[in-house]
């Protein structure tokens, strides 16, 4: 229960931090024109590329976005559960999936805000342009399924493949022209903050006893709790009971045996 009120909390606090930067934002300037900062950042990164680079910049936007990840995300799931025997490691990379596929459409029915409309843009696009929906997928779902790799099967290519990708992914879609940088700034740090609840959530825990009878051995000296008002522990350590025992039972044939005597 704890875990889910975790994960819950972790939403929540995501989407408020969505709603934080874009009022920050607001604030600061004009929302559907850009800042002016934004727009001398986008029109410096606006660079001629080789082709072959320039080819990759609309390739690499496909690796963070919530409409190609989910079917390579549902498989690695059922993989995880199946093949791997780590449903906790399979529902974790579910629930980090559904959360920032919620996020994203979210924060944008909320928040619409134009697209940039300095260069030509390319690539996929649609609906608001505030957040980068794949901002929040790359930093949230590939960090968090290059850790789950890495515990299950100790690998670290991923960390080398997934992180490369996520940062060229975050700098297409400025080149390609299809954000403002506070959009991807906004979906780098919702996703970081649904990253944390996530890996909070599911951080690991000490088995907790089965049962409140169930007797535990500590130094040789058995505990075994009592009622559920916890009104007391009783100690007993079986040595010395055993040698009791034995003593009243030695005093008891002694009784017995002077009463036939006399």
């Amino acid at each position: 229960r704890q875990r889910w009120l975790t994960i819950l909390a972790g939403f929540a606090l995501a989407f408020l931090t969505g709603m934080a930067v874009a009022r920050a934002t607001t604030l600061a300037g004009d929302w559907n024109h850009g800042l002016d900062w934004e727009r001398t950042l986008i029109v410096r990164m606006h660079v001629a590329m080789p082709r072959a680079v320039d080819a990759l910049m609309l390739v690499f936007p496909w690796f963070g976005t919530n409409i190609s990840l989910i079917p390579g995300i549902a498989l690695i799931v059922w993989w995880l559960w199946k093949r791997q025997h780590a449903p906790n490691d399979a529902i974790r990379l579910a629930v980090v999936q559904l959360g920032s596929y919620l996020l994203n459409p979210s924060l944008k029915a909320m928040f619409d805000r134009a697209r940039p409309t300095l260069f030509e843009r390319r690539g996929w696009y649609g609906w608001s342009s505030y957040p980068s929906g794949h901002a929040i997928a790359s930093i949230s779902v590939l960090f968090t399924l290059s850790i789950i790799l890495h515990r299950v099967k100790g690998w670290t290519w991923p960390y080398y493949v997934f992180i490369p990708i996520m940062l060229a992914s975050l700098y297409s879609r400025i080149y390609l022209g299809v954000h403002w940088p506070t959009d991807v700034f906004a979906g780098i740090v919702v996703g970081i903050v649904w990253l944390l609840a996530t890996m909070r959530a599911f951080r690991d825990r000490k088995a907790a006893p089965s049962s409140r009878d169930d007797l535990r051995e500590l130094g040789g000296v058995h505990v075994a709790a009592t009622d559920d008002s916890g009104d007391a522990l009783a100690l007993a350590d079986g040595d010395r009971l055993r040698q009791q025992r034995a003593h009243r039972g030695g005093t008891r044939r002694l009784g017995e045996e002077f009463r036939r005597e006399e």
